[in-house]
């Protein structure tokens, strides 16, 4: 009785807390969103692909000189209870890694034309990159003192600080995409501009809760706990983004602004569900391994997260080309080609990082390492296949056959350290009904109007979702938390 109720309440504030953490991601990344009417009207696609290839690049500079602890810091968190020693591993990772990013700022800058000839193949971008390479300090501040407010269970205040960057970065994109008109030039000043003002803002409370303490010793624990991840950073975002240099190799950085564009969809499954998830999670699931019915909360939240999943990449893929053509140009249309697989692809991604709990609860994370080195080499084979043939909707379909198969990989290697006991029959199913939906949408076409597709698309939708969420109500779990709910919702009403 005691299990029960005691999972009744994890998931209840499982649901509480991503719930409003959804909210302060929603806000955080709702710039790029609100934007992109403003990016596909601004910007030509080229101009869209030489901003994604910067974001590539600069993410590839953060994992080699970067020194990003981020993984580490929850577990070693919750792995005592002295708060003089949970101060100091906070401000320890982040020492160590403002040192380093502020070291890759200077020699980027002083490096910029030769990176800009690497990359684009002129040096008349090298502006560009200057400005962009002080995410990599600015970016990274941001993110511990995210990781300390989640430390604190403070989703309120996540919220608070989020609304405030919302602000910051729509004034300074407006400002200088549309008022200044400074193409890509203009998202590079004023991406530069809101991540510093509000890396300042956070360090600033970070530095006042933990002070700037450093232990050697902590240090040494962080980064021996880090270094396999950072290995196997390399191969993760290889595989997911070393598609835009093929692209602009086998294609055209036309092709590069099309895939962008689609690849910023299928985040929105991201930002909606997983990202508040793993905000939650991240931290949660440390806590919950030590507990006696353990593996059958993490069973519950994986069939609850991935039904979740499943039901907004379902979304993305039936009603982003009704989207794309509402809110872009003519010449990003064709983007909308590449979102379903893209989707796909970002199921199975959200799941691996599930799993991968397996290996960081063991401190087996050599083994993230080599799944990811795998992957690599199994989708550099899709690149070097499709991207040739289809351009950027081959890079989306290599993205979800990669993903695909890294996610039946890293399924069968994490059973041997932390088997969750987890059964992919569900996954299958949901999966299944999914593409049947999302085919039959495309298959009927209704032509008579815009608002007859529209109503079309949201019943073959609501269809689809039924189907994909009746095994989860059907749990015994789930199915007594929703009766729950509905019974105290219900109890106005009966007055």
């Amino acid at each position: 009785m005691m299990s029960k109720q005691a999972n009744t309440s994890q998931a209840r504030q499982m649901v509480s807390h991503a719930g409003i953490y959804a909210i302060g991601n929603i806000l955080r990344n709702l710039t790029g969103f609100l934007m992109l009417p403003i990016y596909t009207r601004y910007l030509t696609p080229a101009d869209y692909g030489v901003v994604g290839l910067m974001i590539f690049a600069i993410s590839l500079l953060e994992l080699v000189f970067g020194a990003r602890l981020y993984w580490s810091i929850p577990k070693f968190y919750a792995d005592t209870k002295d708060s003089n020693i949970k101060a100091k591993i906070v401000s320890t990772a982040m020492i160590i890694t403002a040192t380093l990013s502020l070291l890759t700022v200077f020699l980027m800058v002083t490096f910029r034309e030769s990176l800009s000839l690497g990359l684009y193949g002129s040096p008349e971008f090298s502006t560009l990159v200057g400005f962009f390479s002080v995410l990599l300090l600015t970016q990274s501040l941001e993110q511990y003192a995210l990781i300390y407010i989640r430390l604190q269970k403070r989703p309120w205040f996540y919220i608070s600080i989020n609304i405030v960057k919302l602000i910051i970065q729509l004034s300074f994109n407006i400002w200088f995409v549309v008022f200044q008109e400074m193409g890509a030039m203009g998202v590079a000043v004023s991406a530069m501009l809101a991540s510093s003002s509000f890396a300042l803002l956070l360090v600033i409370y970070t530095v006042r809760n933990v002070g700037v303490g450093f232990s050697n010793e902590i240090g040494i624990k962080l980064v021996r706990f880090c270094w396999p991840l950072w290995l196997s950073g390399f191969a993760g975002l290889y595989i997911g983004s070393a598609n835009r240099y093929y692209l602009r190799i086998f294609s055209s950085l036309d092709d590069v602004g099309l895939f962008e564009l689609a690849v910023k969809f299928s985040t929105i499954i991201t930002y909606l569900v997983w990202e508040p998830f793993a905000t939650y999670w991240q931290v949660e699931r440390f806590n919950i391994y030590h507990r006696e019915d353990a593996v059958k909360i993490f069973q519950n939240v994986f069939y609850l997260i991935s039904t979740v999943i499943i039901v907004v990449a379902l979304g993305v893929s039936i009603f982003s080309e009704t989207v794309i053509y509402l809110m872009a140009s003519e010449a990003f249309y064709a983007s909308a080609k590449a979102v379903p697989f893209q989707a796909l692809a970002s199921v199975f991604y959200s799941l691996i990082l599930f799993l991968n709990f397996s290996f960081l609860i063991k401190e087996k994370t050599g083994w993230m390492s080599r799944n990811n080195y795998l992957t690599a080499f199994v989708i550099t084979i899709f690149y070097l296949f499709f991207i040739p043939l289809y351009g950027f909707v081959g890079a989306s379909i290599s993205m979800m056959l990669g993903f695909g198969v890294q996610f039946l990989i890293v399924y069968s290697a994490s059973r041997r350290f932390y088997d969750m006991h987890l059964s992919l029959r569900p996954l299958f199913y949901m999966i299944t009904v999914s593409i049947i939906f999302f085919l039959f949408d495309q298959i009927i076409i209704v032509n008579e109007s815009f608002f007859l597709r529209l109503f079309y698309k949201v019943a073959v939708y609501t269809l689809a979702c039924v189907l994909i969420v009746i095994p989860l109500l059907r749990r015994e779990d789930f199915s007594n938390y929703f009766k729950k709910y509905f019974q105290r919702f219900s109890i106005p009403f009966k007055h």
